[in-house]
């Protein structure tokens, strides 16, 4: 973006665009003046050179900008990794809510070098004879901390709204180890568990609040050039009602970072509340996007 703004005739938008940076990334303040510096130094010699000597010293045009980086110093090395994807499409539910529904999605991670926060968002929805029959809501904030390439510590907040499953509202907080069993580009294995504090607030019955157990699994395996398979699968555990909840995906790719997804979810509550059934799936076909 700096590069861009430093390459515009116009000074003062490339005066706002780095005090902008400047504002955003303090911490980065003499790095970015370092870079900027560096571009103007790089950009002078290349349209003057002084000498022979000068110009052939100069950095080729396709490289001055890995110069300028390299100018700015390892200040500039840590930047944040952001990845997600937005997923529409619609769903066959069976269970408490059966027919077929409409359903979005959002993902965000954010990752520096030894943490990351990861973000899911989810909405089931469904109408009959004008009638709403099912409306799911899943919402969840993922911080870690990793101590190395495989193990780390996370924390887990999660809530949930499912009338037609017999809870106006859940929520979980949790916490504990984690560890990946495979951690390569192309697949992915981890492990977690911890303690976990639960509150229910069932539709027709008092509120709950108990300490469980948490156990959970994501897997990403690349079975092809357009296609990837993935496995999402938690437990909590409680002396009073646990919950078992799975979700396997296979994208395969469109075009570009488009993708269609198949996709079958199964949630099972041991302690349904009453005239509740205890397990509910989810057939979904989607369009995904991924950045």
């Amino acid at each position: 973006m700096i590069d861009t703004a430093l390459a515009s005739p116009d000074k003062a938008e490339a005066d706002a665009v780095i005090r902008t940076a400047k504002r955003a990334l303090p911490d980065f303040e003499a790095a970015i003046d370092a870079h900027v510096a560096q571009w103007s130094a790089v950009r002078q010699a290349a349209i003057m050179p002084s000498s022979p000597a000068a110009a052939a010293a100069a950095p080729a045009p396709e490289n001055r900008q890995d110069a300028a980086a390299q100018a700015a110093g390892p200040a500039l090395a840590e930047t944040l990794k952001w990845t997600g994807e937005g997923e529409v499409g619609a769903f066959v539910n069976t269970g408490n809510a059966p027919g077929i529904g409409l359903v979005g999605a959002f993902k965000l991670r954010v990752e520096g070098e030894n943490w990351r926060v990861a973000t899911n968002a989810r909405a089931d929805y469904q109408e009959t004879a004008g009638l709403v029959t099912r409306e799911q809501y899943r919402f969840s904030a993922e911080p870690n901390y990793k101590f190395n390439d495989r193990s780390y510590v996370f924390g887990l907040g999660q809530y949930e709204k499912d009338r037609f499953q017999g809870f106006a509202s859940r929520y979980s907080l949790s916490g504990g180890l984690g560890y990946n069993l495979l951690n390569g580009k192309d697949n992915r294995l981890s492990i977690k568990a911890g303690p976990t504090w639960r509150v229910t607030e069932p539709v027709q019955a008092e509120r709950t609040s108990v300490v469980a157990g948490l156990a959970s699994l994501e897997a990403k395996i690349k079975l092809s050039e357009t296609l990837q398979f993935s496995q999402d699968a938690n437990a909590y555990v409680d002396g009073e009602g646990s919950t078992f909840y799975t979700l396997a995906a296979l994208d395969s790719r469109l075009i570009g970072k488009l993708k269609a997804r198949l996709s079958y979810m199964i949630q099972h509550e041991t302690s349904p509340e009453l005239g509740r059934l205890g397990t509910d799936t989810t057939s979904r076909l989607t369009l995904v996007y991924g950045f």
